[in-house]
């Protein structure tokens, strides 16, 4: 407290005894502290703070003027939209708009849909942009983080049934300046701006939680009020102290070459005081001027960014589903479209050749983005779903040996929940011709043990991929030899070596899934089986 900790406590295991104890102790003056309010949204993982940088929201998941994004939501092609995020997350955008409002269509149940599918795969904060106060409210309840919501406007109404989800949800919101109409002046835009950060104070909603959009006017039909909304854009800034937001490219709609118009108003807007462009990020022109804004206002220290992204520029080719490999979906988990995938890559090359060359290199990247925090626990199960699904059309490929050989006993010890190197070695083992039974993950120690019993194995095989489940793999063979196993033990999995499966008792050490065929091809042979 000495140092302005305000709230102190305990967690699990804590005891009541300890918290009146800790009462007793606590100092009762609280060290003030000068916190600094910012304005941050975020996502599980990544949070995007509006300070000292433009922060760049990707337009290209919202169905307006797209056919192609329009007949995806309605034929419920979900993959797509996912594939339109990494897009953009690869271009460099910081947070990625979400619409997904159509007639005809379920609003709130399609927005959450979508919002979860991104989040598996995608560590980017989301902009939940609707009208619907009940799709905003089911998206808020589903989001992890601290949303983006898009909008609220001067209307009285509108504020009163949104500014409560925006409190209870701890959101951003976003505050369009207008009401029955887009004014045509600043100053207009300027006194709405000023009656929702007032209205919102009443609902306890800080300024620094609501963005101000002036509001983009097309060039082609109000020439002259395009001026008047980039100085709406400062006297926000300057006068009410927010932020500001605005969709770029509705300047140039109905004129020829708007990528020209687009970039040059976004100059101008930044300059004016823009702090969140609404952009196309795969238009890298486009991203090239916001890098460029970055190091001229020395937001961009040392140029650092600047030097990385615009120093190997080359040009983004278009990307679809169809044109992610095999490898791509596994990474990003894609399971809707795996399986097509999988079966136009086997048409051209061996089972064996997929599994060694495409999807155990995708898993070992997986994994490894994982162990850096590059990715989280969400994205490494996907990928896992998306490899199972992979799995099923591999395995459907293989020719069974007639003649069936084991059984053989595997499982993923306790405490590990991973079990595709587990199940690669089960599908390629079974395509040898050996009967294998399959315990499953996290299986406890007397499991494996009343197993062995039951099933008389001939071989068992225990995998693990976290190190700490490797304590859990040698009490599993301790287990097994208090109970005079027969059978050898072989194990395998990302953390083992040979010198670790000696340490902990094991017969036998198979470093991948060929490896393991080789190994009981050897043993199975000497015994004359």
């Amino acid at each position: 407290m000495q140092r302005g900790v305000s709230i102190v406590g305990g967690c699990c295991g804590t005891t009541p005894d300890f918290i009146a104890e800790l009462k007793k102790r606590a100092p009762q003056n609280v060290t003030s502290r000068d916190v600094k309010r910012l304005t941050r949204v975020s996502s599980q993982n990544q949070t995007v703070t509006f300070e000292g940088q433009v922060v760049v929201c990707g337009e290209r998941l919202n169905p307006t003027g797209k056919k192609k994004l329009k007949a995806a939501l309605k034929e419920e092609r979900y993959d797509e939209c996912v594939v339109e995020g990494i897009k953009q997350q690869q271009a460099g955008a910081d947070v990625l708009d979400v619409n997904v409002g159509l007639p005809g269509i379920d609003e709130p149940a399609t927005m959450v849909k979508v919002m979860k599918l991104l989040q598996e795969v995608i560590n980017l904060p989301l902009q939940i942009d609707s009208s619907s106060p009940e799709a905003i409210e089911k998206a808020c309840r589903y989001y992890n983080g601290k949303p983006l919501i898009n909008s609220v406007n001067g209307k009285d109404e509108v504020m009163e049934a949104i500014f409560p989800i925006v409190k209870k949800y701890g959101g951003v919101v976003i505050g369009l300046t207008l009401e029955d109409g887009i004014p045509l002046y600043a100053h207009e835009r300027l006194a709405i701006a000023k009656k929702i950060i007032d209205k919102a104070s009443e609902y306890g909603i800080a300024k620094e939680d609501i963005i101000i959009d002036c509001l983009t006017l097309t060039a082609s039909a109000q020439q002259k009020e395009v001026q008047e909304t980039l100085k709406a854009l400062t006297l926000v800034k300057e006068e009410l102290g927010v932020h500001t937001v605005l969709g770029v490219s509705n300047v140039s709609f109905g004129l020829p070459n708007r990528p020209l118009l687009n970039r040059t108003f976004l100059a101008l807007a930044m300059q004016s005081g823009l702090d969140l462009p609404i952009i196309n990020p795969l238009d890298q022109e486009l991203m090239g001027t916001i890098d460029a804004y970055n190091v001229l206002y020395h937001f961009d220290k040392d140029s650092s960014r600047y030097i990385s992204k615009q120093s190997q520029v080359t040009t983004l080719a278009p990307l679809t589903t169809s044109s992610f490999t095999l490898e791509d979906m596994i990474i990003h988990g894609l399971k809707d479209e795996v399986q097509a995938k999988t079966k136009e890559l086997l048409q051209e090359r061996e089972a064996m050749d997929v599994i060694n060359n495409v999807i155990i290199p995708a898993l070992n990247r997986v994994g490894k983005d994982y162990e850096t925090n590059k990715i989280f626990l969400p994205q490494l199960i996907q990928s896992a779903e998306t490899t199972k699904k992979a799995f099923e059309v591999v395995k459907s490929t293989f020719r069974v040996d007639s003649q069936s050989k084991g059984p053989i006993m595997m499982c993923t010890v306790e405490g590990d929940i991973h079990d595709i190197g587990k199940n690669i070695v089960k599908v390629v083992l079974e395509s040898y011709g050996y009967q294998v039974i399959d315990l499953g993950k996290d299986v406890k120690v007397e499991k494996v043990v009343e197993a062995y019993h039951k099933y008389q194995p001939k071989m068992i095989g225990l995998s693990a991929l976290m190190t700490t489940t490797v304590v859990n793999m040698k009490k599993t063979i301790e287990a097994l030899h208090m109970v005079n196993c027969q059978c050898p033990i072989w194990v395998g999995g990302a953390v083992l070596t040979q010198e670790i499966a000696d340490e902990i008792g094991a017969d036998y050490y198979s470093e991948d899934a060929m490896a393991s065929v080789t190994l009981l091809n050897h043993i199975f042979d000497k015994r004359g089986e």
